[in-house]
């Protein structure tokens, strides 16, 4: 024990009642020995706080680092299935395209093409009109798409 310095302090009216009652808990019957075990407990964890403080900042870091990699995963993951799904529409979508387009054209040859003949107009001509009718069937699905483009990005 050190007998060149002595503390002496007025306690807080909590920190009396809190002496009182670990004494009363651990049954110490001197204030002076459980207030240097106070301290010294006070003091080891304040020392064991500041050692531990840089391993924490690391630690913290390292669980940053695993939550940015594990989100990253995920983002990769989640674009990864969006691609597979854009694909499967993309092959319906062409699908769709190709069956319109052939029912088109047999709707074109079987029911158009002779009445049109039939009028007496020659073969240049019904082509260009097929391509007349393409064209602004094609004009039509652009001017529609830009139509819902323009209106999601004005929903963002």
């Amino acid at each position: 024990m050190a007998k060149a310095k002595v503390y002496g302090f007025a306690p807080w009216v909590d920190q009396v009642d809190a002496i009182n009652q670990i004494m009363k808990d651990t049954g110490e019957k001197n204030e002076s020995a459980l207030l240097r075990k106070l301290v010294d407990e006070a003091l080891d964890a304040r020392r064991k706080k500041s050692e531990s403080a840089p391993l924490t900042e690391q630690d913290n870091a390292g669980v940053r680092l695993e939550t940015i990699e594990t989100l990253l995963m995920r983002i990769v993951r989640r674009g990864d299935v969006s691609l597979r799904i854009e694909d499967v529409c993309l092959a319906l979508l062409q699908a769709i395209l190709a069956e319109a387009y052939a029912t088109r054209r047999l709707v074109w040859e079987s029911l158009v093409l002779p009445q049109l003949r039939d009028a007496g107009i020659d073969m240049n001509e019904l082509e260009r009109r097929f391509v007349l009718q393409e064209d602004q069937a094609n004009a039509y699905a652009y001017r529609l798409a830009l139509q819902i483009k323009k209106s999601q990005e004005s929903s963002k």
